[in-house]
């Protein structure tokens, strides 16, 4: 499925994506297309969505509403080097923690970040991510992909084709 993404329609999709599928926040994502996501109330997002089949649909509606009417903290965290960048969207993003926030970067372009997810994790054999240990992890991704001669971005597309069969995005 080809998408006609935005910054303000890639933050939506990363945080429709948290305890989702990512096809649900893609089918999501892809209802914003021809919409001007400014305008919409957390009524509208919830109801495309809900359409979309994205989980907890309520909830992170009235995030994507919020983050967009806040986008500002948004714009100003794109201009700083990856990890603080990250930092500053858990900290003033409800919705994104360093999961979705990773995406979001990644979705940008940044190649220095890891998407740390359940696929991710099962692949180097760990039980969970937290806050605390997400920096390590990485850490540790980013030495097995200079190992392989490739970055960080490109060791997760690895991972996520290799444990799941298939690139969506």
């Amino acid at each position: 499925m080809k998408l006609k993404a935005t910054i303000k329609t890639e933050l939506a999709f990363c945080i429709s994506t948290a305890n989702s599928s990512a096809l649900a926040g893609i089918r999501f994502q892809k209802s914003l297309e021809s919409l001007d996501v400014s305008k919409l109330t957390p009524k509208d997002f919830e109801a495309l969505m809900r359409s979309a089949g994205v989980r907890f649909a309520k909830r992170k509606a009235e995030y994507v509403f919020e983050a967009l009417k806040n986008f500002d903290s948004v714009e100003m965290a794109l201009k700083l080097k990856s990890a603080d960048a990250r930092r500053i969207l858990v900290k003033n993003v409800k919705g994104l923690g360093y999961k979705e926030a990773s995406h979001f970067l990644r979705n940008l372009g940044r190649r220095d970040v890891a998407i740390i997810d359940r696929h991710v994790l099962r692949w180097l054999g760990e039980e969970k991510v937290t806050p605390k240990n997400y920096e390590r992890l990485e850490r540790r991704l980013k030495k097995i992909a200079e190992g392989m001669g490739v970055d960080l971005a490109e060791l997760d597309l690895r991972i996520w084709f290799e444990m799941t069969g298939r690139v969506l995005k």
